[in-house]
């Protein structure tokens, strides 16, 4: 697991002033590492309140091509893990880079895309990703205790997906390809909701529960009265009433043949 702290949110201009590391193998943590680095630019306000990091507590700290070397070693062969991946990495090649330093591609996994495709939390940054996982995150955007929750949150989820703990890595990262927007998945989702809907037949869909985020799947039938993708709105035969759901939540769609007529009204979605 790895999180960062910035002196901003522009890969472009800004910088890492601390990083911290949680390896592990398994749910067995192997080691941790971090350390605060000093920024060759200035830390924003916006930045100092949200971490609490500020410019004097950077002063002895070492830039950051002096733990490139550590960084990469402690990163070096493992699968990187972190809450939007995407934002952390973009910072941390930049600074490997400036520092004559190349991790290479690496595997990565971005809980942030686990929350948002494999349940239906109220939102989905890591504060109430953790609070609805039963995780402590008391110092929240200091990059250990981030790292450390990441991790935390990393397993609860994989455990509630995967009891089993058949799942592989490369199996998530193609569960989380397929269900990412336009993935061909999708499209063969919408195609099939669009023929119900025109054949006036139900689905059977596999929803994401949103009363409970971690119930995992529910199964309904669906009588589609209106489609504005990526919502449809319609009848739940599971709840007996009308109810608006998102392709987005939808884990497997599959036809119904049950026949219904859409009720004489102009429905909003």
């Amino acid at each position: 697991m790895i999180d960062l702290e910035m002196t901003g949110l522009k890969a472009d201009t800004d910088r890492v002033v601390e990083i911290a590391v949680v390896r592990a193998d398994g749910s067995e943590v192997l080691l941790e590492y971090q350390t605060l680095v000093k920024p060759p630019v200035k830390m924003s306000d916006g930045a100092i309140r949200v971490s609490g990091i500020t410019p004097e507590m950077l002063d002895g700290a070492p830039v950051f091509s002096e733990v490139a070397d550590r960084v990469t070693q402690v990163l070096g062969g493992a699968v990187l893990i972190a809450h939007n991946v995407p934002h952390d990495l973009e910072f941390l090649d930049r600074e490997l880079r400036s520092s004559g330093v190349d991790l290479g591609p690496p595997t990565a996994i971005d809980t942030l895309t686990m929350a948002r495709r494999l349940f239906a939390f109220p939102r989905n940054n890591l504060l109430t990703v953790c609070e609805k996982l039963g995780i402590e995150l008391d110092t929240h955007h200091r990059a250990m205790a981030d790292a450390r929750a990441t991790f935390a949150a990393y397993h609860k989820m994989l455990d509630i997906l995967d009891p089993q703990g058949e799942l592989t890595v490369g199996d998530l990262q193609e569960l989380l390809g397929a269900l990412a927007p336009n993935s061909p998945l999708r499209k063969r989702q919408e195609r099939l909701l669009r023929d119900a809907f025109r054949r006036r037949r139900t689905v059977w869909i596999d929803y994401l529960s949103t009363s409970d985020p971690l119930e995992g799947t529910v199964r309904r039938e669906v009588a589609i009265w209106k489609m504005k993708t990526p919502r449809i709105q319609g009848w739940c035969y599971l709840r007996e009433g009308e109810r608006v759901f998102r392709l987005d939540r939808m884990r497997e769609v599959t036809a119904g043949e049950q026949a219904y007529e859409v009720p004489p009204f102009k429905a909003r979605i």
